[in-house]
Parts: C-alpha cells; structure tokens; sequence
C-alpha cells in the first residue's frame, strides 16, 4: 500500500471529495449569517434549505423535519431528554410514574441521557439484547404500558454492527404503549442501509455527517411530521424553530448534504455493496484465522455491512491495532466514543462475550470504496502481524 489503509470509519470517516466541494462552495458564496436580511444572509439560507431537502431525500426520509444540529449527542438529547419530557404530562395526568425504555446496548450519548431522567421523576428501564446484540420485539413488547412515554433504541450497533429491527419494534410499541414516541439513534445505519427512515417509522431519528463522509460539528436531528414537539435543550434565538438555538454552520451543512446524496447513490447502485467487503473480508480472516471468533449476527439482514468485529484467540487487541498500523492499516478496538478503549466495554459484556476474548476484539469498519486490493492487503497485514 502507497498510503496508509484506513479502516475505522465506524469513529470517523474522512471527507469526501464532494463534501469538500460544498464546504469551500459554501465557504465562499454563504459565509453570511442566514439570519441577516441582506443578500449575503439570504444567500446562506438558501443554501441550508437546499441541503435540507437534500438530506431528506437522501436518507428517504420525506416525512420528516431536518433540525440541525452540532452533534449526534445532541440529537440524542433533544431526541430522548426532549421527547420524554414533552410527553411526560399525558400520563401523570392519568396519575402514573413516566417510564423510559433503553436498548441496554445504546452508543453512551443516548443511554446517558436516559438514565440521566431517572433524576427528573421518570423510571427507566433497560432492554436486554440477545447474544448478537439485538433487541427483539417480543423483549420489548414484553415492558410496554400506558406509562411508557419514550422507547429508545438505537438502529445499528456501534461496536459490533447488530442491526435492530427498528420497523417491527415500533409498531409493537405504537400497539403496546400508545402514549409512548419512539426516537432511534440512526448515527452509524444511515447512508449505509439501503432501507428508507419513512420505511422504518420512528418519530425521530439522530444522524451525523462524520459517520459517512461529511465533516465534524454538524449533525441533524429528523422530527415526524405531526409528531409532538420535543422541549429545546436550550434557548437563544429560536433557530430551527426554535428546537436548536444558534446559528447555523451553513458550510457544515452543505457538505453534509453532499456526502448524504454521494451515499444514497452508492446504495442505489448496490444496496449490498458494503456486505460484499465485508464478506471477502471475512474469508479470508477466517482462512487466516480458524478459530477467529465474529461478534454479531451471521445473516446480512442482521448485521451492518460496514463493521466486521472479530476475536482472535491470544491476542491483544491494543498491541495488535499497532502491529496493524506499522504496516498501514488503522483499525479500532471498540467505540472510539468510549473513554479511547481504557475502559472495559459494557457491549461486548451484554452480549455474554466469553471474558478472555473481550481484550482481543478487533473493529473493522468500512467506507465502501476499498478495492480488492485493499481487501487482500488488509488479510495480509493481519497474517503478517501474528507471524
């Protein structure tokens, strides 16, 4: 390889060249507030309503309204904090405790901030996952109530690629908890899954540009048309309808757009062109590796094309990832979200991962452009580091 492999695009993805684009594009022609009134102002906010659009169709997700945001944290909060607390009042009204339901498995920014509501008078409860990381309806049925105001659960797993069925866990939610919305951590699936955000019918969803070729500090969060409005994280000058509060980074904006819309061209083309990598991947680890131990589901329909996290028996994870990197090729260890691997992973931990080969597992995680030379080079690197 001329230049250093990376494959931990599941952290962060670099920018694509269209996103790029758009940034300097945007740099130059809407460097203006968008709430000025002259031209320049009026420039960059047509440029956010353009990209606004854009991203909803990218994603397919045209019932719904695009609030921008900093971060997928925050779309997490505003998603879980602010949706609980806007609902809470239809069952205390019926004189029941508020009770919030999480995916034992959640990225930290949205299993936080649902616990965090136990200190504001909400009960919240913890959904198990099975042993490949996924939550199943009859789980989740099993805790639905009248006093169930919020249930959320993220999409994909960002440690070892478990798809939850996200369609099926909310129309058993909308028929076992009728006071409940239900918000989804979307962060690592969209511009990955080939299915559509209106197929899948959440109230709302959290998205960000880094995870598929956009660039840091923008993110969105999608709001059912119709759906109540969750109560603002904080106040200023009633941006985004008053949801997200301080001006919008309009070149973050665009360059989201751009990265969304060369996705969903990469998915239209090959919906299946992710688990493809994946799989020669896999192979060939496997050929490499017998007793190579892979985390989350084996169908395709389960599991997130992007991310192949394995163990390999008598290794250490964090020595391997630099024997990886001396010869090029960057890989993870777990969630880069997670206090930089120093601390024991609560997923792998859930799913009943056997404890010797929790300081072995490897995070693999792909943007979908790699060549199959690419592939083989990777195979190789992992033969050539245990020799």
């Amino acid at each position: 390889m001329d230049a250093p492999l990376y494959l931990d695009h599941a952290a962060t993805t670099p920018p694509l060249p269209e996103a790029l684009t758009a940034f300097q594009q945007a740099v130059e022609s809407g460097f203006a507030n968008p709430g000025s009134l002259h031209q320049a102002g009026a420039n960059a906010a047509r440029l956010i309503e353009k990209a606004r659009k854009s991203l909803k169709e990218s994603f397919a997700a045209r019932k719904y309204r695009v609030i921008w945001t900093a971060t997928g944290t925050e779309g997490n909060h505003l998603g879980i904090q602010g949706l609980a607390r806007a609902q809470r009042g239809i069952v205390e009204r019926k004189g029941l405790k508020p009770r919030v339901l999480v995916g034992a498995l959640e990225h930290p920014s949205a299993l936080l901030a649902a616990e965090a509501l136990a200190d504001d008078g909400f009960v919240v409860e913890a959904l198990p996952g099975d042993s490949c990381g996924i939550i199943r309806p009859e789980i989740l049925e099993a805790a639905l109530g009248d006093d169930v105001v919020l249930v959320t659960i993220q999409w994909a797993n960002n440690e070892i690629g478990s798809l939850n069925p996200i369609q099926e866990l909310v129309a058993r939610t909308r028929h076992g908890a009728p006071n409940a919305l239900f918000h989804s951590d979307a962060v690592q699936a969209v511009g990955k899954c080939a299915t559509s955000l209106d197929r899948l019918g959440a109230d709302s969803y959290s998205v960000a540009a880094h995870k598929l070729g956009g660039i840091r500090g923008c993110a969105a969060f999608l709001l059912r048309e119709g759906c109540v409005e969750p109560q603002a994280l904080f106040v200023g000058g009633g941006h985004e309808g008053g949801l997200r509060s301080g001006t919008e980074n309009t070149m973050g904006i665009a360059a989201f757009a751009a990265a969304a819309k060369v996705r969903r061209q990469w998915i239209t083309a090959d919906p299946m062109f992710l688990h493809k990598r994946r799989a020669t991947l896999l192979t060939g680890l496997r050929d490499a590796f017998p007793e190579l131990v892979v985390l989350g589901p084996d169908h395709d329909a389960d599991i997130l094309g992007a991310v192949l996290a394995i163990a390999i028996p008598g290794i250490r994870a964090e020595t391997f990832l630099h024997q990886l990197e001396a010869q090029g090729v960057f890989v993870g260890s777990g969630s880069a979200c997670n206090a930089h691997g120093h601390t024991e992973s609560a997923i792998l931990s859930a799913i009943g991962l056997d404890e010797n080969l929790r300081n072995s597992v490897l995070r693999i995680s792909l943007c979908g452009n790699e060549s199959a030379d690419d592939l083989n080079a990777t195979i190789q690197a992992f033969q050539t580091a245990t020799s």
